[in-house]
Formats: C-alpha cells, structure tokens, sequence
C-alpha cells in the first residue's frame, strides 16, 4: 500500500502545496504572538489622575472640578511652604484659587498676583497650538505652582480632562543634566544648542523629548541615519522624565507629558479618526509602511498610551504634528483605538493571519482552494 503511494505522481505536489501553506500559517501565527507578546508590555489604558504630584515645589495639589467659571478651589498639603494656583480658564473668564500649604486646608484665597505670575507663564511657554491642541493657550484647565504651570488639561479639573499634561519636577533638572552630558551632549551640544550633527533641542517641550527617550530612538545607533529605529529604550520613563526637564529648563515649551484618561474614549470615533488621518502611512492594521527616500511610518502594535499621544502632538520625524485639527478628546479616541483594537484585535472569523488583509487571504484561498480543488479533480481524472 505504501509503495502505491509512493509510486502515486499527485502526492508531491500534494506534499509541496500543504508544507508551503502549513509554513505560512505558522509563520502569520508566530508573528501575531510575538506582537501580542510585546504588546504585553505596552499600557493599554492610563486614567489621567485627579490629583497631581508636584514634588519639584514640594506640594500636591488636587484641584475639584467646577462648572462655575467665576471661582475654582485648590485643596493643597505640604510639608513645605509652597503656594498653588488651580486656574480654570476660558476665552472670556479666569477663576484662580491659592491656598497656601503652610496654612492647610481650608486656607483659600483669591491670589492676583498668582493668578498674573500664571499667566506670565503660560505667555513665556512657546508653543504653535490653541485651545484644545496640547497647548496650555487655551486650555480650560491650568495648575500652577508659584507661578509656574505645572500641568494642564482641556476639562476643569485634573480628572475630567481628556488627556492631562504634567511637567516633571524641578527636582529632576540636575539628575537629567547629568544623564545628558553623559549620552546626549556629544551631538546636542552642552546646552541643546545642536550642531552638525543633530538638531537643537531647546524649547522642544517635554512630550518630545520624553517620545524620543521612551521609544529607544535616542540615543540613536548612529546620527547617519535616514530615520531613527525603534530599539530597546536604554532609560526607563523616570530617567526619561529627568532628561526632559533639564531640556525644558533651558526653554520651556509645551507639550507637557501627556496622560491619557482612558474613562470615556469612544474607541468607534477613535477607528474613524484613525482611518482619516493616520491610516494613509501606518495602514488601517497599525503595522506600519515603507514611506518614501528610505523612510517609514513605524507599526503601532508596541505603543504605549503616552507615546501615542505624544506622537500626534509633537509629530516625531516626518508625521505632521495633529495641533490644530484634533482636539484632546479626539486624540484620547485615536489612542483608545490604537491600544485596544489595534493592539488587541479580534478576529471572529479566526486566524488573523498577521493583519495583512486581502494579500494573505487570497494566498490561504488559492493554495488550499484551487489547489486542493485541482488535486481532487486529477484524482478524479486518473481514477476515470
């Protein structure tokens, strides 16, 4: 019987066809797992806290929400003295509170001068965007921490904010120059200045610097490079944040570090927004593409929640910066999408053979379809 088999002339094509199909399958299969394995890694869902850590002024603040716009209060405790303004802002009103952490709770007073020592602030941070656009110009919600703003958000409270953009603490500047002289200062220069080598860094913003960091981009392999790679991150996020506050404290500029309040992200308006405005480079799957002049939009499957953010407001490389056209809730829609539909799919009809869409299905219909179907009918024919 075996050596009827053998001698039968449909059985190596037979063997041909099911090793390379079989071949496929795993292989999509082991790409599916490897991402859904570093995607383990990546933080699908961040809430945006109510109340913020300012260990730079020796404060925390928590500022309660509000839907008046004639007053606002900030309940502040401190081992130290410090002074908190929680200014809720919009195109035609200003309410501050400051309480003073020496007096403790239930110290309140309206502060002029704090509330002028704010907005001097917000002034001096240079930034392109508006109101809703990752900026402090315009956002409904501002702290500041003897007059300096140290986060804000486009709700009017901490909490109710789609995404909540935090400075890092004045605490970290030293350790962060430390760590950019060491590994950065080479081709940044000293004091950010850039030179021949790599482009300036002063009045990047935060968010920038803190994307580039996180994501394993810088420091870069080499600074020959068309694109920089995403690699393993050689800081983790705290020394990340350290760096981006000695950069911020040569010039402060906006974004702040974005922090997604993931608690009413609508995840179908996120799939529409992405489809319009980001799909065109990364592909409708996240997988990323090939660009042009050895350039490419990299895959999404490995993002966190922040570096999402963080991309669209400062847009690293050749992604345009999202400052005017997406405002903070529909930013916190497209991450919602991105770190769970994209990241986690759900394939109801089973394998989802990598994402590549009609490409693998037609390659799994012509190779066990037709082919199986064209094995049948010379069996068939020798058979007749």
């Amino acid at each position: 019987m075996i050596r009827g088999l053998l001698r039968n002339r449909y059985l190596l094509p037979a063997a041909v066809l099911v090793t390379a199909g079989l071949s496929g399958l795993f292989g999509t299969a082991a790409v599916n797992a490897g991402a859904d394995t570093a995607t383990t890694t990546a933080t699908t869902a961040t809430t945006a806290p109510a109340t913020s850590s300012l260990n730079g002024a020796g404060a925390t603040s928590s500022a309660p929400s509000s839907s008046t716009a004639a007053s606002s209060t900030a309940a502040t405790t401190s081992v130290t003295p410090a002074t908190a303004t929680a200014t809720a802002t919009s195109p035609t009103a200003a309410a501050t509170a400051t309480t003073h952490a020496s007096g403790g709770l239930g110290s309140t007073r309206f502060g002029l001068a704090s509330t002028l020592a704010c907005r001097k602030s917000i002034d001096a941070i240079s930034f392109p965007g508006g109101a809703n656009a990752g900026s402090p110009k315009g956002s409904n919600f501002t702290l500041c921490v003897n007059g300096q703003v140290h986060a804000y958000g486009n709700g009017h409270s901490a909490g109710s904010s789609a995404i909540l953009y935090t400075l890092p603490p004045s605490s970290e500047i030293a350790a962060g120059k430390a760590l950019f002289e060491q590994t950065c200062s080479s081709c940044h220069g000293a004091q950010a200045e850039g030179s021949n080598a790599a482009p300036p860094l002063r009045g990047v913003g935060p968010a920038t610097v803190d994307f580039w960091v996180t994501t394993g981009r810088m420091p870069a392999a080499t600074p020959l490079q068309e694109q920089a790679d995403r690699k393993p991150a050689k800081f983790n996020e705290h020394q990340a944040q350290q760096i981006a506050a000695f950069i911020n404290s040569l010039d402060p500029a906006a974004p702040y570090i974005p922090h997604v309040n993931m608690s009413g992200a609508t995840v179908a308006t996120g799939a529409t927004l992405f489809a319009l405005n980001c799909a065109a480079c990364h592909t409708i799957t996240g997988a990323g593409d090939e660009l042009a002049y050895g350039t490419f939009a990299p895959t999404l499957h490995i993002a966190t929640a922040r570096q999402v953010a963080s991309a669209i407001r400062t847009g690293p490389g050749n992604m345009p910066a999202f400052t005017g056209n997406l405002n903070d809730n529909q930013v916190r829609d497209i991450v919602a999408y991105v770190t769970q539909y994209i990241q986690h799919p759900v394939n109801p009809g089973g394998i989802g053979l990598g994402g590549m869409g009609p490409v693998a299905e037609g390659f799994v219909a012509l190779l066990f379809g037709v082919g199986g179907f064209m094995l049948i009918c010379f069996w068939i024919g020798d058979r007749a």
